[in-house]
């Protein structure tokens, strides 16, 4: 007997049979407790609710989800479609080219700004006048969704990707960023879906094709593009194409006759001296952009490999005054791992012009 069970007899008296009742109860209470019996309902509920999720959640619809065919397949081979395309550009075949669609965008009377003038030229029914499509260059367009789908853009000549698009023909966007696009033996889906619009029924209509091979998710600054005058019968290549690819967006048309431009005076051989230091840097771009060369070389220009996208961020440059004859042009892009580009415009006395210093 231990010392505790002997002072707790000697407070409560002897507890050894008070103490084997207890035990002998608590022994009968567990042999009448019933065994529990295993319930294949619950398992087979248990085991089924997984399937019915997922037979819910690909009959919402498993486009959505399942853009493609599992692991890896026959990947798409461009080289067969580029040269057709090719062919087609070169005998100007590409393109049926509707410009009286056009004629009910704004008229211009002044193209300044962000705008400026293609240089390619047309006319339109009921007016004698020569028509150039006018562009807008957008604004942030490397932080921004800039363009939207049904904008019919310009683009320069880009093979890079690959298939190509040509600065000579007019393009839709179809999906921006952020957009899924799937693009396999011609069937186009956008997020899973069918693409549905004027264009694409135009394509049906004069049994268009659409070629390509896409099975990705557009990027910040991508957009996806097609002719959007496709001439009947032909193969149109579906092109991903960065923003700074894109040359503006048609936002209406302005006439030699009636507008007044820089790029008019460019385009007509009338340029006078009373731009402003901008107006002229802006000429300089745009000289090397059409690559027409009809403005002084200038040696600076010469090194650089981006001439066409500076004219492009026009909204991200600044003009100050130096002096009363030098102006400085900076382009702040407010990103890190983005270097300023600075620029010097001088008045030459002798050619009576704004220039750039080298």
């Amino acid at each position: 007997m231990n010392d505790f069970k002997r002072k707790l007899d000697q407070m409560m008296g002897d507890t050894t049979l008070q103490e084997r009742r207890i035990k002998q109860r608590v022994h009968e209470q567990l042999n009448r407790a019933p065994a529990r019996k295993f319930s294949w309902q619950v398992l087979f509920v248990t085991a089924a609710l997984p399937v019915v999720a997922l037979v819910l959640f690909l009959a919402i619809d498993p486009t959505n989800y399942l853009s493609a065919d599992q692991g890896p397949g026959t990947p798409y081979d461009p080289l067969d479609d580029l040269a057709q395309i090719s062919a087609l550009q070169k005998k100007k075949q590409l393109s049926a080219v509707d410009y009286e669609v056009f004629a009910e965008l704004p008229h211009f009377d002044q193209v300044d700004g962000l705008h400026y003038v293609d240089k390619e030229q047309f006319s339109l029914k009921g007016s004698s006048d020569t028509f150039h499509t006018v562009i807008e260059r957008k604004a942030n367009l490397f932080d921004e969704v800039v363009y939207e789908t049904g904008d019919i853009v310009r683009t320069m000549t880009n093979t890079t990707s690959h298939l190509p698009t040509y600065n000579d023909a007019y393009y839709e966007v179809i999906a921006v960023p952020g957009d899924r696009v799937v693009l396999k033996n011609g069937k186009l889906r956008i997020n899973g879906k069918p693409v549905k619009s004027d264009l694409m029924d135009r394509y049906e209509k004069h049994g268009v094709e659409i070629v390509g091979g896409y099975d990705q998710l557009l990027n910040a600054r991508e957009y996806l593009l097609l002719n959007h005058f496709p001439a009947s019968e032909t193969v149109q290549g579906a092109t991903i194409t960065p923003v700074h690819k894109i040359y503006g967006q048609v936002v209406g048309v302005a006439s030699e006759e009636g507008t007044d431009s820089i790029y008019i005076d460019y385009l007509t051989g009338q340029l006078a001296d009373e731009y402003t230091p901008e107006q002229y840097f802006d000429l300089y771009l745009y000289d090397d952009l059409l690559g027409y060369g009809n403005l002084p070389e200038t040696p600076l220009f010469s090194q650089l490999t981006r001439l066409g996208e500076l004219f492009l961020e026009a909204s991200y440059r600044t003009t100050a005054s130096v002096s009363e004859n030098e102006v400085e042009i900076r382009y702040e892009y407010g990103r890190e791992g983005v270097a300023e580009q600075v620029f010097h415009m001088k008045w030459d006395v002798n050619a009576g012009r704004w220039v750039i210093e080298e």
